[in-house]
């Protein structure tokens, strides 16, 4: 009879046994799927992204941090329960990264979408330092909470069990996540659909597994969406190498076009927007003269100008070697023509201060759109035909200049442009 009973009792273990690995099993298959598939997309990142671009270096950080917070959260799916004591401490540690590292992914999200849509860096010091706070006080909670409890405890069985303060964390993600989603949805006329989709998508998706995960408890979804949306992510980032000109961080003429025709077709009461058409002077004397780099730290430089007298909302394309265009979001001509104060001001700025052996200069045609015209195309050939007039102006007041005579610098209205 015992060793019918140990036989009972050794196949009812083993059962036990097999059904607490497959529960298990099933809690993490997605963030197993996860952490295999951002790996491997985070090696090729890696590889491929350009490291000295900031918005991929900010990419290559988020995405290393869900990888260690997807698979941290394996791990403690893991040892929770293995009656071990060795174990307590290891499972207290990797909560507390756990806590930390899913916040700060979320603060760092807004960063990234706050430069992808403006090409620079976000806040002041001192603005930077206010949105940390949520941050920073997550930080100190989760630090405390092996001791105090307040957000996790570990029992003397290795149990885990959520603190009264967990949710601290949770809303603190949340803040950052809806934070980044609605600037997206605030600047969604300066992106493509193409753009807009995928940037809203990645943090839309983290806060749809994180409401599953809260109302069904044990299932893990939040950073496993993360993962995903980050392959997302990483698609729209290498679809951004064709989207932007690398060099000088602007659109691309495909790009601004692509932009320009939703803008004006898919728009029911599109805001009146005008165009600048901007071609450096004298660009092939500068590189015959000074070298191919001197006449990329040319076009860079320019782009530097004509961004500081720009809007959040407007938007600058390369259009060809040398050729800028800008869109300027409720200008009219009187709007425009500011501008175009501005921009000389900068310009004349960067000559007097810069010590390069030349000097930037530039040509310009600009143009207010309405329904008048039949299409893009033929709107954009009017606007570009309206520059060459002001360059062949120019030319004609160097020559005069040359010659020992006088002449002043013109608006557009002064050479027919309208």
């Amino acid at each position: 009879m015992s060793n019918i009973m140990r036989y009972i009792y050794v196949k009812t273990t083993n059962a036990v046994d097999v059904r607490n690995f497959m529960n298990t099993f099933l809690r993490i298959d997605i963030n197993l799927i996860a952490v295999i598939l951002l790996g491997f997309v985070l090696w090729i990142a890696h590889k491929r992204l350009d490291k000295k671009d900031k918005l991929n270096q900010k990419f290559i950080w988020i995405a290393a941090l869900i990888l260690a917070e997807v698979t941290i959260e394996t791990v403690t799916c893991l040892i929770n329960q293995q009656p071990y004591p060795w174990l307590i401490g290891p499972a207290n540690l990797l909560h507390v990264v756990l806590f930390i590292v899913g916040p700060l992914i979320t603060y760092l999200w807004c960063y990234f979408i706050h430069y992808w849509i403006n090409q620079k860096e976000a806040y002041t010091p001192y603005r930077r330092l206010l949105f940390s706070l949520p941050l920073a006080a997550v930080v100190l909670v989760a630090m405390s909470s092996p001791v105090t409890g307040v957000i996790f405890s570990i029992s003397d069985m290795n149990v885990y069990q959520r603190g009264p303060l967990f949710g601290i964390q949770a809303m603190t993600a949340y803040f950052y996540l809806i934070l980044g989603s609605l600037y997206v949805v605030k600047h969604r006329k300066n992106l493509t659909q193409e753009v807009f989709w995928p940037l809203f998508m990645f943090g839309l998706l983290p806060m749809v597994g994180g409401l599953l995960q809260w109302r069904f408890y044990g299932i893990l979804l939040m950073w496993s969406s993360g993962a995903f949306a980050c392959v997302i992510l990483y698609v729209l980032i290498q679809d951004r190498m064709a989207q932007f000109d690398l060099l000088t961080d602007t659109w691309t003429k495909a790009t601004f076009e692509r932009y320009m025709h939703s803008r004006i077709y898919n728009e029911r009461n599109p805001v009146p927007f005008g165009i600048i058409f901007i071609d450096m002077d004298d660009f092939k004397e500068i590189n015959d003269r000074h070298g191919h780099l001197e006449g990329d730290c040319a076009l860079k430089s320019t782009v530097e100008q004509i961004k500081k007298v720009l809007r959040k909302a407007d938007i600058i394309g390369r259009f060809g070697g040398d050729e800028f265009v800008v869109l300027l979001e409720n200008a009219d001509h009187q709007v425009i023509r500011k501008v175009l104060e501005r921009m000389e001001a900068a310009f004349a700025e960067y000559n007097r201060t810069s010590e390069k052996p030349y000097q930037l200069k530039y040509s310009f045609g600009y143009e207010v759109f309405n329904e008048g015209w039949s299409s893009v195309g033929q709107f954009l050939n009017h606007v570009d035909s309206q520059m060459y007039i002001n360059k062949r102006s120019r030319k004609t007041e160097k020559m005069a200049r040359e010659g020992g005579q006088t002449a002043n610098f013109q608006f557009a209205e002064d050479n027919n442009i309208s």
